[in-house]
């Protein structure tokens, strides 16, 4: 189960078209210009060489909350900001190579035969977990594990 950078950003990139037209009831598309320009300006410093490609707002817990979807590189990236400039979740595409032993192994033995579609690191709170998106008999199956290979809620 060895994607490559191409399908990963492929399907980075399909997997933020969909959630941008709308496939979330609750993230909309908007204008860059209308997040926030402490969002913006946050976004610039910490990722100074990513071209942004798409922003939207979401309600999250009763909260406006603001992504930037970017790209840096090969590397699609989504980031997750509080109105007031403070980072809620990075999420990077990565390749299956640079993910950890622990969880190529959980993945491998749980959704055996299945074909990811995208990995991504997840950074939120100071924790790493690690998200797929895997065809699996059939369907289309989003699982997290910890570093460890421990699957987790997303």
């Amino acid at each position: 189960m060895k994607p490559t950078l191409y399908c990963l950003a492929l399907g980075g990139l399909v997997v933020f078209l969909a959630a941008s037209t709308g496939a979330s009831a609750q993230e909309q598309s908007i204008s860059c210009k209308k997040v926030p320009s402490v969002v913006r300006d946050v976004f610039h410093k910490d990722f100074p060489d990513a071209k942004v490609k798409a922003c939207a707002q979401e309600d999250e817990n009763g909260e406006l909350v603001f992504e930037i979807a970017s790209v840096e590189g090969t590397m699609m990236r989504d980031v997750l900001y509080h109105r007031d400039g403070r980072v809620i979740v990075v999420e990077e595409s990565i390749p299956m190579e640079a993910v950890p032993q622990p969880v190529r192994a959980a993945v491998d033995t749980k959704f055996a035969g299945g074909k990811i579609k995208l990995a991504e690191k997840l950074m939120r709170d100071g924790k790493v977990s690690y998200e797929f998106q895997i065809r699996y008999k059939g369907k289309n199956v989003q699982p997290v594990f910890d570093p460890d290979g421990n699957e987790v809620k997303g």
